[in-house]
């Protein structure tokens, strides 16, 4: 190592004031700084102020010179940016630390001053060996030139040690020389046995960028290509006829040639003179052309790398699928602006509608590297030759599958560099592996909501609900989950007719559906599996309304099919293959409740009913007049007795007699409605309650059912009937006392010669 003793202090900081006397660009890039030099042991052999210095900036250097020796170097302290790099000039015998503080308030960041400090640095470097070749050698400036130039460079570029910057500055400088030349800068990069342009002051270089490739067998040695012109030679590659001559340097180190400075004189050929010269001055600035290309490929990695670490936390902080493929378009067309972004996708997500995506077709333009790319799980390449531009395709890779691919179309035909490549593919491989996780969490979500939804229906079905109510929640849950305009329950029943369920939807009790419901039937007690229809209107039998989206889902209990529910909506293919499979365990759960209910319901109705009748019994009679009284404000009660009914068992005998009284039963049944209490009284005794009916409409419903017996029976019979009626008002109103009156009436009407109706008087009408 070098070490600061070797040279006097004062060479240093005379250097040092040198440099910073002569450039400009560093007050107009600063309002406010301190530059300083120090050598190894943290000694500041000196300073420079630039703009006014600030007392904070100088505790800034006292606080970094303590820390120096000690790895407690901070890069911000005390409201100030500092940065600090080594130096090694190798003409002094001296290495140290150049340094630089600027205040944090400023717009300036930790990065730019790196940058710039890079620069300054170079400048010293370059300037240390341009006062050394003065000192060794006293020609002309025709020596001295190329270093003095390589200084003015730097200035030319803010001292920024960026490429694209000292490509255009070294033109300016030459053209400055004026050796009447056209110059084009291009960079060659070595891929796969070829060298590839990858940056150039002439956009049509990149445009026609596979015009420019030169394979590495046609190369002469790189030892003839620094010191030779290429004139005469073999054209090495398509543009020979547009840049006539050119000259190649490398600028990589001297053990591996990858990389290539190529120089072309748009339009003519170089003198000899200027050739001589330009190889000098080149020759001279390489190692900073090096320095540069290659920090510019590594800030461009790091970027890159930045860039894959925030979309990364942006995919992992998002499980949203319409999020993930918008940030994936983002970062690329930041990233490519000249280029055209789709995605091609094998799953029907929903996202925005700007974005580009599409569905993955087979079968289309290019469709064979978009399937091989699919299929693979490989990138895949190609050039469109009409066109002139080239295609990526890379998979949207997962763990578990592939769900599409990735296409870039590039304005022009090229070639995609190594490292483009390898981002394209992490890039697509990270969204690949966001769009699983996405996916799998939208699942999850779903899943656990379809079992929420099974688990807490199936709760509430097994909560012993009536089959109306069953019905009405079972209706209410599918309307919300599948957004499902029309829901019926429809039962199938032993002699081949249909009962829709008290609940359904009103559509179902209609007259537009009964044909295609029949049909409908007769499909599903046949094959007794579920329809998924995603338009009817492609399926000429089933015509329900407007409607065209349509599931149908049998409802089978222990092998035997109980009905079947249909469920309906306005828009084709409304419904999803997860509504369909959600909709077929929701009914297989719920089968065994509706089974149940409609047992439970049948079972109580038997507690409740007469068996030959099938009218309700005296006690479920006597406990709804019970509750009338109590809810209403009037009521009125009916009493029939069939007139000789011991003559009709002796003539006909007693089956005959049994089939008198049902006959009579449903005779009351068809002249009542259905909030009416029709009840068997006993023996040949039937009774008829109608809650909220006045006595005067009461006495006419009976005389109605009186002479309907006298016509309708066979053989005919006819009936005695007592009214009595009930208000709010009377004080003595009971159901006993309600019965004992009708009785009496009926008795009387046995007694006046039947087949007649008396109607018994209330106590507010006695009194009145």
């Amino acid at each position: 190592m070098y070490t600061d003793k070797n040279r006097d202090t004062h060479d240093i900081s005379d250097l040092f004031q040198t440099v910073l006397s002569d450039t400009k660009v560093i007050k107009e890039t600063f309002t406010s700084a301190l530059f300083f030099m120090a050598s190894m042991e943290g000694e500041c052999l000196t300073l420079r102020e630039v703009g006014g210095v600030r007392a904070s900036m100088l505790e800034t250097i006292s606080h970094v010179q303590n820390g120096l020796l000690d790895d407690r170097f901070p890069n911000e302290y005390n409201g100030c940016i500092i940065d600090l790099i080594e130096i090694e000039l190798k003409t002094y015998n001296w290495c140290g630390y150049l340094g630089l503080v600027v205040e944090g308030k400023t717009n300036h960041s930790l990065n730019g001053v790196r940058s710039f400090l890079l620069g300054f640095k170079a400048s010293v470097e370059m300037t240390a060996n341009y006062l050394d070749t003065c000192m060794r050698d006293d020609k002309n400036s025709e020596t001295q030139q190329p270093s003095h130039m390589i200084v003015n460079l730097l200035e030319d570029t803010d001292y920024e040690i960026n490429f694209s910057s000292l490509q255009h500055a070294l033109i300016r400088s030459i053209g400055g020389e004026d050796l009447e030349v056209e110059l084009t800068l291009l960079v060659l990069e070595e891929r796969r046995e070829l060298y590839i342009p990858q940056q150039s002051t002439a956009s049509e270089v990149i445009d026609e960028q596979r015009r420019f490739v030169i394979r590495k067998d046609d190369l002469l040695q790189r030892e003839v290509v620094l010191k030779e012109q290429l004139q005469g030679r073999k054209p090495l590659f398509e543009a020979q006829d547009i840049y006539s001559d050119f000259m190649m340097v490398p600028i990589t180190d001297e053990q591996d040639m990858k990389s290539l400075l190529l120089l072309t004189n748009k339009g003519g050929r170089f003198q000899a003179t200027v050739t001589e010269r330009l190889f000098t001055i080149i020759d001279k600035i390489r190692p900073l052309l090096f320095r540069a290309y290659y920090n510019e490929k590594k800030d461009l990695e790091r970027k890159r790398h930045q860039l894959l670490l925030q979309v990364t936390k942006k995919f992992h902080a998002s499980m949203d699928v319409g999020e993930v493929l918008g940030e994936i378009v983002n970062v690329l067309e930041g990233v490519y602006p000249q280029f055209s972004i789709d995605l091609l996708l094998s799953h029907e997500w929903k996202v925005q509608a700007d974005l580009p995506v599409s569905q993955l077709h087979y079968g289309a333009v290019s469709g064979g590297a978009v399937e091989k790319a699919y299929l693979t799980g490989e990138m895949q390449i190609e050039d469109v030759i009409t066109s002139k531009h080239s295609l990526v395709y890379a998979p949207l890779r997962g763990k578990q599958g592939i769900y599409g691919v990735l296409k870039i179309t590039s304005p022009h035909s090229m070639v995609f560099p190594r490292h483009e490549i390898e981002f394209i593919k992490v890039l697509a491989d990270t969204g690949g592996n966001a769009l699983e996780n996405a996916e799998l969490y939208q699942q999850s979500r779903e899943l656990i909501h379809d079992l929420q939804l099974i688990n807490q229906t199936s709760q509430k079905l097994n909560s012993n609900l009536c089959l109306s109510d069953t019905v009405g929640f079972m209706v209410q849950q599918i309307s919300a989950s599948f957004h499902a305009q029309e829901v019926g329950f429809i039962m199938f029943e032993s002699n081949g007719s249909m009962t829709t369920l008290e609940g359904s939807t009103r559509f179902f009790f209609t007259d537009v559906p009964t044909t295609a419901i029949q049909r409908l039937s007769e499909k599903i007690k046949i094959e007794k599996d579920s329809l998924f229809i995603g338009d009817l209107s492609l399926d000429e039998p089933y015509v329900l309304g407007s409607y065209r989206s349509v599931l149908v889902v049998p409802m089978i209990q222990t092998g035997d099919l109980k009905g079947m529910v249909v469920v309906m909506h306005e828009n084709p293919y409304h419904f999803t293959f997860d509504n369909f499979k959600l909709l077929q365990s929701l009914i297989h759960h719920s089968t065994l409740a509706f089974t149940n209910s409609m047992l439970h319901e049948e079972l109580e109705k038997l507690v409740i009913t007469d068996r030959l009748t099938r009218l309700y019994a005296r006690d479920y009679l006597d406990q709804r007049i019970q509750e009338s009284m109590e809810q209403d404000a009037y009521g009125c009660f009916i009493l029939f007795d069939i007139d000789n009914f011991k003559s009709i068992n002796d003539s006909y005998g007693h089956q005959v007699g049994d089939d008198i009284i049902i006959q009579v039963a449903n005779i009351m049944k068809r002249n009542s409605r259905e909030t009416d209490i029709a009840a068997r009284w006993g023996g040949e005794e039937l009774a008829l309650y109608l809650p909220r009916v006045e006595p005067t409409i009461g006495y006419q419903v009976a005389e109605r059912i009186v002479r309907h017996v006298g016509k309708e029976t066979s053989p005919r019979v006819t009936v005695s009937c007592g009214v009595s009626n009930w208000t709010q008002q009377d004080t003595q109103k009971s159901v006993k006392r309600l019965f004992n009156i009708a009785d009496q009436c009926l008795y009387e009407a046995k007694e006046t010669g039947k087949n007649k109706v008396i109607m018994g008087e209330s106590e507010e009408q006695v009194e009145s």
